[in-house]
């Protein structure tokens, strides 16, 4: 394993996992990841089959976040502990789900998080973004609780309650 791979000027990132995958990252940056032992020229051919990809996804890819303050953070959850529980509870009756729990976090990497159990997380980090994308973020997670995967059936929930979801989606910050 060597320090400093990369493939197309993109870094390599082995790990334990048994698949070549590729990342991008807020603000555009690209990561291939691939097992420890497997060759790079495994890695270069499967990247070179997604450069189409690959460039979509960076050209679609939300902007990097900046780093907030901890006055600013402090701000934000109490603002989403305002806001998310009631917003939720209004959606979830119109959508006739009922989540166990609604908490905030400080998530960095995800807005909402759905779990089995059907406990709902929010980022704090979601309040930065406008009304009509937490909105989405709200409703995405919901629908989780009558579909626990991203299938096609789940996006036709997402859908029948906002058939404007891809353009709130896109207006996540």
């Amino acid at each position: 394993m060597k320090k400093g791979e990369t493939i197309l000027g993109y870094p390599v990132i082995r790990c334990d996992r048994k698949t070549v995958g590729i990342r991008v990252k807020p603000g555009g940056l690209v990561e291939i990841r691939m097992p420890k032992r497997l060759p790079l020229s495994y890695g270069e051919a499967f990247a070179k089959e997604k450069a189409d990809w690959i460039k979509k996804a960076v050209e679609n890819s939300p902007p990097a976040k900046k780093e907030v303050s901890p006055a600013e953070q402090k701000r934000l959850r109490a603002l989403a502990k305002e806001i998310l529980p009631p917003l939720a509870e209004a959606w979830a009756s119109r959508m006739g789900v009922c989540p166990e729990g609604i908490r905030i976090t400080s998530a960095k990497t995800r807005y909402g998080s759905c779990s089995a159990k059907g406990n709902l997380c929010f980022s704090l980090y979601l309040m930065a973004s406008p009304a009509e994308a937490i909105e989405y973020v709200v409703v995405h997670e919901l629908c989780h609780l009558k579909h626990l995967n991203h299938s096609k059936a789940f996006w036709g929930e997402v859908a029948r309650y906002l058939p404007d979801y891809k353009d709130r989606k896109k207006k996540l910050i």
